[in-house]
């Protein structure tokens, strides 16, 4: 049957973390070296702890449009529980609904849940319904996740699971670089020298990126979250929304500013996307732009993707994503939780809707619906493959934590909609700095 204001464990441990990124197919990436923290358990194969005679249903919701990753382990759990019917549902709106559908006769037995949810007041009634995860007797093996991406709440509890984790990047078509002799960039001066090349030779714009506010998270989150992993006692005062903390984003905005200067980015090209991710992808198929910004949930659609273009098909070339760097001291990886799974406690399958987590939460199933899904894994001993191989060259100091940095959701906006009116011409410097505070999205 096919059936935050919160902090996040804060010691950090960036330097001895390894982060595992799996993806599988694409059109690029060779494989990179296999790397381990050490800190993985040895994990025994799944043994069913139920009768596995039991008939019940288990529902799963989120905001997925679809999710077959997930539902090829329902199969495979109906390998051990044939009689369970699993199923996954999109719930439409679903960061306003979920509270109000967990009250309801049709609550899910596992949602979906973020971490910029814990702690916040409007979410309070969601994790009401959470299990605590951490529960020694769901005997759910937490420990088989990078301790980086558990999130914990006031009294220490886990009411979540990292099931996929993300990164920003910036994907590359590897051909035209080939093509046009130029290196791809592994440093600031590195990426204005290669946007100067392409605008001379006559390409629609060196980076393609959607031009809302919203999306220009992947512009300036390696910048934002490595200064502020500098500088710890920034958090605090920015996650109060000082207005003098916006002084912070300067250095961020400055960059902005240049390579808007530097012509990086052509707007009316990027202007020209309509609708969500898929459009950049289709675009970027196209094959006449050298670089397109993205995150790792963006780029795991891109398999699916190459299909739907003529373009592509026609002329397929080599791509993959790339750590997007504004600063010369080396890239680094954002290290974040893509999807996180809570189970419902009130559920009338409480027992089933764990068992099924704690198979789940195991570094074999862990990794591979991650290559299901062509996301990363939140797990510790996987290599660098396929589109993400790139990110091989990361080194472990580089990787940055976005959960142990602590900067809440609400500071994350206001960097994002300052760099859009920088990028736009809308602000000055000066007076982007000064609404810090005041935006929304």
């Amino acid at each position: 049957m096919r059936k935050h204001a919160m902090r996040c464990l804060l010691v950090l441990s960036i330097a001895i973390i390894s982060v595992a990124l799996v993806a599988c197919g694409g059109s690029s990436g060779s494989s990179g070296s296999a790397a381990s923290s050490g800190q993985a358990s040895e994990q025994k194969s799944f043994t069913p702890t139920l009768d596995t005679t039991t008939k019940c249903s288990i529902a799963v919701a989120g905001n997925y449009d679809n999710f077959e990753a997930l539902e090829a382990e329902f199969d495979k759990f109906n390998t051990y529980y044939p009689d369970v019917e699993l199923s996954y549902t999109k719930l439409d709106d679903y960061n306003k609904v979920v509270s109000t559908t967990l009250n309801s006769d049709n609550a899910p037995d596992i949602f979906f849940a973020q971490e910029f949810m814990l702690g916040n007041e409007s979410y309070a009634a969601l994790f009401e319904h959470a299990e605590d995860l951490s529960d020694p007797a769901l005997k759910i093996d937490l420990s088989c996740v990078r301790p980086s991406l558990l999130c914990k709440d006031e009294k220490g509890a886990v009411p979540m699971a990292p099931i996929f984790s993300s990164t920003s990047g910036i994907l590359v078509n590897e051909d035209l670089f080939k093509k046009e002799g130029i290196a791809i960039p592994t440093t600031y001066d590195e990426l204005l020298a290669a946007c100067e090349a392409f605008n001379k030779a006559g390409y629609p714009t060196p980076i393609l990126a959607y031009n809302v506010p919203s999306a220009y998270g992947n512009l300036v989150g390696e910048t934002m979250y490595s200064d502020a992993a500098k500088n710890p006692e920034s958090v605090a005062k920015l996650n109060s929304l000082d207005p003098s903390a916006g002084e912070y984003m300067r250095p961020t905005l400055e960059k902005v500013d240049d390579m808007m200067k530097h012509g990086c980015f052509n707007l009316d090209v990027c202007n020209e996307l309509e609708d969500g991710y898929n459009a950049l992808i289709l675009r970027f198929f196209e094959g006449d732009i050298p670089m397109a910004l993205s995150s790792a949930d963006t780029a795991s659609g891109t398999a699916k993707r190459e299909s739907q273009s003529e373009a592509f098909t026609a002329n397929p070339f080599s791509y993959a994503l790339y750590p997007f760097t504004l600063t010369n001291d080396g890239a680094c990886l954002l290290d974040k939780p893509s999807v996180q799974f809570a189970v419902n406690k009130e559920s009338a399958n409480l027992d089933m809707a764990n068992e099924f987590m704690r198979f789940l939460v195991s570094t074999q199933e862990l990794n591979d619906i991650a290559r299901a899904k062509r996301l990363l894994t939140v797990t510790s001993d996987i290599p660098f493959e396929g589109v993400y191989a790139p990110f091989s060259k990361v080194g472990a100091s580089q990787v940055i934590s976005t959960h142990e940095v602590g900067l809440a959701d609400d500071v994350t906006i206001q960097y994002r909609v300052a760099a859009y009116q920088v990028a736009n011409g809308q602000a000055s410097i000066d007076d982007a700095i000064a609404g810090f505070g005041t935006y929304a999205l």
